[in-house]
Parts: C-alpha cells; structure tokens; sequence
C-alpha cells in the first residue's frame, strides 16, 4: 500500500464515527476504492487493513446490506471476493433520503396529534427534515440524468 493510499484509509476511517458508521465499516470502503485488484477476500482486506476476521466479516456485511459492496466468485475458486458495486453511492444516499421522510412524517403525525396545541419545536422539526428531503431529493435526481 502506497502511503497516499494508506493516508486516504485513515482519514475516511476516522470520519466513520463523526457520521455514525464504525471506524472499521469506513477504512473497508475506503480500502475497497483503492485496491489493487479491485476485487478482494475477506482475507486480504483482513491483511491489508490489519482488522480482525470479526471486523471484517460485519464490515462486509453491513456495506452489502447497504448496497455498497458485492459479492462476486470465481469459477474454481471457493473463495468469496469483493468488490465496489457498481452505483454504489446512490443507495446511501436514497437511504439518508428515506431517513429524512421518515423523521418529517413522524413530525407531521406529532403536529396533527397536537392539533391546535403543536409546539414550535414540532413545527421547525418537521420544516428543517422537510427541507432537506427535498434538496436531497432534487440532488439524488439530478445525479441520476446522464450527462449531456
């Protein structure tokens, strides 16, 4: 590993808990994007990122369920390998936006529970996840158009 590569692995690695994934989960994505090959065993990211099997094997795990990574084999070879997905930003993302529409509607139920006795805080709560489902919303749209 070259040491951009591995400066690249431990500053994502350390952003993981800032946006609540696991320190591990982010040095996986963050090795998966720098690889060579781009498809690897749990073995050789357990080598390379020196995790343990256990860290690993959730971290794989979690980014497959997340739609970031794949699992792909190779005839003859019983061993599983990994790699990017392919899109595989998109579905964090239309994740955090589903996130968002939850929180506003769960918000919007407090509002009309509350009738004419909603408080503020409800009403700011359910208009800032409001907004920025919208702009998520419109942004992850935007992405989607093929570019000219």
């Amino acid at each position: 590993m070259t040491s951009w590569q591995h400066s690249f692995i431990e500053e994502l690695g350390a952003l993981g808990p800032e946006m609540g994934i696991p320190r591990a989960m982010m040095r996986i994505t963050a090795w998966m994007m720098v690889c060579d090959p781009p498809e690897q065993s749990a073995q050789q990211i357990q080598e390379g990122l020196r995790l343990s099997a256990a860290a690993v094997s959730t971290g794989t795990r979690q980014l497959i369920t997340a739609g970031m990574l794949e699992r792909v084999s190779h005839p003859g070879d019983r061993r599983i390998y990994y790699r990017l997905a392919s899109g595989s930003w998109q579905g964090p993302l239309e994740a955090k936006l589903r996130a968002l529409g939850r929180l506003r509607h769960v918000a919007d139920q407090g509002i009309a529970a509350a009738g004419n006795q909603a408080d503020y805080r409800l009403v700011e709560m359910r208009d800032a996840f409001a907004w920025f489902e919208d702009q998520l919303d419109h942004l992850i749209r935007n992405r989607r158009r093929p570019n000219p």
